[in-house]
């Protein structure tokens, strides 16, 4: 790869110093500049000191790294440098095209996370937008399964078992999946490094089948906590049941 100016070939004698510009603004063209971030989700980056002066957004060079302020809410924008905010997409190389990538949205962004954006004017219908790489989309992002397993009879109510998570997480959703059509209500506990005896669902919606053999990604509504702590044991109790023999209580987390 040749830089704009060679110097070795360059003629004997003065040349003009501009040729060092030059060069110097093609290398900050192909890097990633570092940005301090700010914002939940109308992010404003703002290069660090000593970084290449970023004067128009242009396509795929440079990229901008920047930590996570906040958990995202809803939408996000991305505006470096005062130039403008563009709207902010999934980094998904399984897209068609780039107008259609999926755009950022709750918890896509995670305070403390690392993220890089990359300009591209094709997005949005050409207004362009940024694609943000969560350096390795989805890596923060992990489902555990438990299985309650009635030996080839109904499952019957009361405690079931647990597991424990090494790492403090947020439970985004929760899903089950039965071998046949039935009932099941199944509540959560959690204690740090000890046997779970509290519910974090508490007074609020426990995973539960009505009839059905599969309840889709729902998130908790009304628990008491979504948040694990490293080293948390989480505990499953059915407190009601009819007809299912096998289920799996599947919880989404996202890793903080």
């Amino acid at each position: 790869m040749a830089l704009p100016v060679t110097f070795a070939t360059l003629a004997a004698g003065d040349e003009a110093l501009s040729l060092l510009d030059t060069a110097f603004t093609a290398i900050g063209a192909i890097g990633v500049i570092p940005c301090a971030a700010a914002g939940t989700n109308a992010i404003t980056l703002t290069p660090f000191s000593n970084t290449p002066t970023i004067a128009a957004y242009t396509d795929l060079a440079p990229s901008f790294m920047f930590v996570g302020p906040a958990s995202s809410t809803g939408s996000v924008t991305i505006n470096v440098s005062g130039l403008g905010a563009r709207n902010a997409y999934k980094w998904n190389a399984a897209i068609s095209a780039q107008a259609a990538a999926p755009p950022l949205g709750l918890n896509d962004i995670q305070i403390g996370g690392i993220y890089k954006a990359t300009f591209l004017t094709a997005l949005n219908s050409g207004a362009g937008g940024f694609l943000v790489d969560t350096v390795g989309v989805g890596n923060n992002q992990v489902d555990l399964e438990f299985v309650i397993d009635g030996g080839g009879v109904a499952i019957t109510t009361g405690a079931k078992g647990f597991f424990r998570v090494p790492w403090a997480a947020t439970i985004y959703n929760w899903a089950l999946i039965a071998d046949q059509s039935g009932s099941i209500t199944v509540d959560i506990l959690r204690a740090n490094n000890a046997v779970p005896t509290s519910s974090i669902v508490g007074g609020g919606t426990k995973p539960t089948l009505s009839s059905a053999q599969f309840a889709g990604l729902t998130a908790p509504s009304g628990w008491t906590s979504t948040s694990l702590v490293a080293n948390d044991w989480v505990g499953f109790t059915v407190s009601t049941v009819a007809t299912v023999t096998r289920v799996t209580v599947d919880l989404s987390l996202g890793k903080l």
